[in-house]
């Protein structure tokens, strides 16, 4: 599987890669990707949805649906607020308006925010794929470092 450490540029897998296929031995041509960001924390202040710096996969499929999620650490740095995420598939989001919500329970304290979910079935073209989110109030955080990685994927379901 193709991987991106660091995570300081997005992944583009403009060529589907072969995986087998149900135990037959066939080989088809599943278009997947996987970033993971080593290279420091990302944070953000934004009460809006933004991109997750690094975390955009862009691949051709065919017209299948495609399994997304990331596993990843949170922390904000208010007591009671919000990180939320969300997926951005060619602009559409897969969450609702706004999407996940992970509430910060003690200021500062790393909370797990894993999440995974599946497109409809798409189109069979280019598609980009990106992780974004917002916080509530304060300064969200994602862990991003050689200790606790960040880990975007997304696979064409065949």
């Amino acid at each position: 599987m193709p991987t991106i450490i660091d995570g300081s540029a997005s992944a583009t897998f403009a060529t589907p890669l072969p995986v087998s296929e149900g135990g037959t031995g066939s080989t088809v041509g599943a278009a997947y990707g996987r970033v993971v960001r080593t290279a420091g924390d990302i944070t953000t202040t934004s009460t809006t949805l933004v991109d997750v710096a690094g975390a955009t996969i862009t691949f051709t499929t065919g017209a299948f649906p495609v399994a997304y999620g990331a596993t990843q650490t949170m922390s904000n740095d208010s007591l009671g607020t919000f990180n939320v995420y969300n997926i951005d598939i060619d602009g559409t989001l897969q969450f609702g308006t706004d999407g996940a919500s992970f509430r910060q329970p003690v200021a500062g304290y790393n909370v797990n925010a894993s999440f995974s979910g599946q497109s409809a079935v798409l189109s069979a073209a280019s598609h980009t794929i990106k992780e974004r989110w917002l916080v509530s109030a304060g300064t969200g955080t994602i862990q991003g470092g050689t200790d606790q990685n960040h880990l975007f994927y997304a696979q064409e379901i065949r």
